[in-house]
Protein backbone atom coordinates (compact mmCIF):
# COMPACT_ATOMS: atom_id res chain seq x y z
CA UNK A 1 0.00 0.00 0.00
CA UNK A 2 3.12 2.46 0.65
CA UNK A 3 4.14 1.96 -2.74
CA UNK A 4 1.11 2.89 -3.98
CA UNK A 5 0.42 5.53 -2.07
CA UNK A 6 4.36 6.97 -3.26
CA UNK A 7 2.82 6.47 -6.70
CA UNK A 8 -0.20 8.39 -6.70
CA UNK A 9 1.87 11.32 -4.96
CA UNK A 10 4.57 11.21 -7.47
CA UNK A 11 1.90 11.55 -9.97
CA UNK A 12 0.14 14.67 -8.36
CA UNK A 13 3.47 16.48 -8.43
CA UNK A 14 4.55 15.97 -12.02
CA UNK A 15 0.96 17.01 -13.00
CA UNK A 16 0.53 19.90 -10.77
CA UNK A 17 3.97 21.69 -11.05
CA UNK A 18 4.46 24.50 -13.85
CA UNK A 19 6.73 24.32 -15.93
CA UNK A 20 9.49 27.11 -16.51
CA UNK A 21 8.73 28.03 -20.59
CA UNK A 22 10.17 31.02 -22.57
CA UNK A 23 7.97 31.54 -25.14
CA UNK A 24 8.82 33.65 -28.45
CA UNK A 25 7.64 37.36 -27.45
CA UNK A 26 6.17 36.64 -23.73
CA UNK A 27 6.62 34.97 -20.71
CA UNK A 28 4.59 34.51 -17.91
CA UNK A 29 6.46 34.66 -14.00
CA UNK A 30 6.59 37.23 -11.25
CA UNK A 31 7.98 40.16 -10.89
CA UNK A 32 11.73 39.49 -8.56
CA UNK A 33 13.09 42.82 -9.02
CA UNK A 34 12.87 46.36 -9.87
CA UNK A 35 15.21 49.54 -10.38
CA UNK A 36 15.14 52.48 -12.08
CA UNK A 37 16.74 54.29 -14.34
CA UNK A 38 15.87 57.95 -16.03
CA UNK A 39 12.38 57.89 -16.74
CA UNK A 40 12.23 54.23 -17.03
CA UNK A 41 11.31 51.27 -15.36
CA UNK A 42 12.91 47.84 -15.56
CA UNK A 43 12.14 44.52 -14.31
CA UNK A 44 12.99 40.80 -13.71
CA UNK A 45 11.07 38.19 -13.45
CA UNK A 46 11.45 35.15 -11.57
CA UNK A 47 11.48 32.70 -14.40
CA UNK A 48 13.66 34.69 -16.94
CA UNK A 49 13.41 36.36 -20.28
CA UNK A 50 11.11 35.35 -23.66
CA UNK A 51 13.30 34.03 -25.87
CA UNK A 52 13.30 37.43 -28.16
CA UNK A 53 15.09 38.72 -25.39
CA UNK A 54 17.74 36.65 -24.82
CA UNK A 55 21.33 38.38 -24.44
CA UNK A 56 19.08 41.24 -22.04
CA UNK A 57 22.02 42.57 -19.65
CA UNK A 58 21.04 40.56 -16.23
CA UNK A 59 17.62 39.56 -17.54
CA UNK A 60 16.28 43.08 -17.31
CA UNK A 61 13.26 44.45 -19.46
CA UNK A 62 12.20 47.91 -19.41
CA UNK A 63 8.90 49.84 -19.40
CA UNK A 64 9.89 52.49 -21.79
CA UNK A 65 9.12 56.01 -19.95
CA UNK A 66 6.35 56.58 -22.70
CA UNK A 67 4.32 54.03 -21.31
CA UNK A 68 2.95 55.34 -18.58
CA UNK A 69 -0.01 52.94 -17.37
CA UNK A 70 2.42 49.94 -17.60
CA UNK A 71 4.85 52.26 -15.32
CA UNK A 72 1.96 52.98 -12.83
CA UNK A 73 1.07 49.51 -12.31
CA UNK A 74 4.84 48.35 -11.90
CA UNK A 75 4.86 51.09 -9.47
CA UNK A 76 1.82 50.50 -7.59
CA UNK A 77 2.21 46.58 -6.91
CA UNK A 78 6.17 48.28 -5.57
CA UNK A 79 5.01 50.87 -3.40
CA UNK A 80 2.26 48.00 -1.96
CA UNK A 81 4.89 45.17 -1.27
CA UNK A 82 2.61 42.90 -3.62
CA UNK A 83 5.41 43.24 -6.45
CA UNK A 84 6.33 39.15 -6.24
CA UNK A 85 3.05 37.92 -4.87
CA UNK A 86 1.19 38.83 -9.06
CA UNK A 87 1.38 36.67 -11.68
CA UNK A 88 2.05 37.94 -15.00
CA UNK A 89 2.51 37.63 -18.52
CA UNK A 90 4.82 40.27 -20.24
CA UNK A 91 5.00 40.52 -23.96
CA UNK A 92 7.94 42.18 -25.30
CA UNK A 93 9.03 43.35 -28.85
CA UNK A 94 12.56 42.04 -28.14
CA UNK A 95 16.09 43.95 -27.50
CA UNK A 96 16.36 47.76 -28.04
CA UNK A 97 19.53 49.53 -29.32
CA UNK A 98 20.46 50.01 -25.89
CA UNK A 99 20.51 45.94 -26.13
CA UNK A 100 17.63 46.05 -23.13
CA UNK A 101 15.04 44.00 -23.49
CA UNK A 102 11.19 46.56 -24.56
CA UNK A 103 8.18 45.13 -22.80
CA UNK A 104 5.15 46.59 -24.59
CA UNK A 105 2.38 45.09 -22.38
CA UNK A 106 2.08 43.32 -19.04
CA UNK A 107 -1.31 41.25 -18.59
CA UNK A 108 -1.61 40.25 -14.84
CA UNK A 109 -3.04 36.77 -14.86
CA UNK A 110 -4.75 36.93 -11.78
Amino acid sequence: MNRLAGIFMLSIALLSGQPALAYDTYQVGHISNVTFAGDSVFIMLDTGVPTNCTGTPYGWMVVPAANKAMTAFVLGLWLRGDISQVSMAVYTSGRDSSSFCQINQIDPAE
